[in-house]
């Protein structure tokens, strides 16, 4: 059976992944799928709003994998 699995990076001061650290441990605690795909996204989004500014920073990764039996 073919599944997907959204992985998403939570940028904050603690806990912290790369998005390829999390790729990479979704695998090695899954050994009995074979990955068909992996689709990787960016985004970085600003505003500004009465002399305040922010950047925010989106990345994430579609795996999508075929569960061995």
């Amino acid at each position: 059976m073919i599944r997907t699995k959204l992985l998403d990076v939570k940028y904050g001061f603690t806990n912290y992944k790369d998005i390829d650290e999390l790729i990479n441990e979704f695998i090695e605690e899954n050994p009995q799928i074979e990955i068909i795909d992996i689709k990787y996204q960016s985004n970085i989004s600003a505003m500004a709003d009465s002399g305040v500014s922010a950047t925010y920073y989106h990345t994430s990764a579609l795996i999508i994998y075929k569960e061995l039996h």
